[in-house]
């Protein structure tokens, strides 16, 4: 969804403009997003690089309020399906000529609440404030995601029970609590040009290097359940409820990484190309790759 509002050139040319105006927007985003890219900190906790298909829509009032609606297309086992859909409230401030503001409010509603594809967290919200007069740009962002969702393993073997072959059907559920919470500081320069190929076309390039503190809190709570089933009659013979568990764990709040986030956005008339690169080295010492890269090309139409 930072595509639509975050870290977005098209609005960025917009608030160039004298008077604000009211629109609607269609956009399509392929990449390897597979959430929100506001909270940067959360994004180190997907190691998945899966292709992703993202149709959203929005409207935008000229009084900074907006809404938008997107849907999260992925191809698994040779079927292309929605896994997940997220809504958006937001308000943007860029009437001042000293600094522009974003507030949002993401809710995610999910296919199957099982899945490990879908995005760990229910809600997440995020602000930032940028100040406009500087040739680079100074910015600070801050956000909170907070979620939880559901592992089941299941487990079957067979044991000779009184001389008869028995079923034993073991069930593990682990639910896990997250949250995430950072705070990034970052510097920007918009580089700009017009009437490039027409009248009203206009090119956007926008770098921008972030260094992103946050921590991130998790609760595990296991159940284990076992059921038995006579292989002769097909009877169920007993459930064993087995055991319980729980640990939390987590971090401190320290800095987490550094990101390199690359937005171009070329439009024509009411067409807009923006392709988009964020690169994350996360700092902490982790088994996972400290390396990640995260790629978004989308294509829209605003009326």
């Amino acid at each position: 969804m930072d595509s639509l509002l975050a870290n977005d050139a098209f609005l960025k040319m917009l608030d160039k403009m004298d008077a604000p105006q009211s629109y609607f927007r269609i956009n399509m985003a392929v990449g390897t997003r597979l959430f929100s890219g506001n909270n940067k900190a959360a994004q180190s906790l997907d190691n998945k690089r899966q292709l992703v298909l993202t149709p959203s829509a929005g409207y935008f009032h000229k009084s900074g309020l907006s809404a938008s609606v997107a849907g999260y297309l992925l191809n698994e086992n040779s079927s292309l399906n929605f896994y997940q859909y997220a809504i958006s409230p937001s308000y943007s401030y860029t009437k001042s000529k000293a600094v522009s503001s974003l507030l949002s409010y993401t809710h995610y509603f999910h296919e199957s609440k099982y899945t490990t594809t879908a995005a760990p967290f229910d809600d997440e919200i995020y602000a930032n404030l940028i100040l406009k007069k500087p040739y680079i740009k100074p910015a600070v962002s801050v956000s909170y995601s907070a979620g939880k969702y559901d592992e089941i393993i299941n487990v079957d073997t067979t044991v000779i029970i009184l001389n008869r072959p028995t079923l034993i059907h073991y069930v593990d559920t682990a639910t896990t609590e997250i949250s995430s919470f950072s705070v990034a500081a970052s510097i920007e320069h918009d580089f700009t040009f017009y009437n490039l190929l027409a009248k009203k076309d206009g090119l956007r390039f926008t770098p921008q290097l972030s260094v992103i503190s946050g921590i991130n809190n998790y609760s595990v709570s296991h159940k284990s359940s076992a059921q038995l089933f006579n292989l002769y009659t097909k009877r169920r013979l007993t459930k064993l409820r087995r055991f319980q568990s729980s640990s939390d764990g987590g971090g401190t709040f320290d800095v987490q990484s550094i990101g390199l986030d690359i937005d171009l956005n070329y439009s024509i008339g009411k067409f807009y190309l923006e392709p988009e690169v964020y690169l994350d080295y996360y700092l902490p010492k982790t088994d996972d790759k400290a390396f990640t890269q995260v790629y978004n090309f989308n294509i829209g139409i605003t009326f």
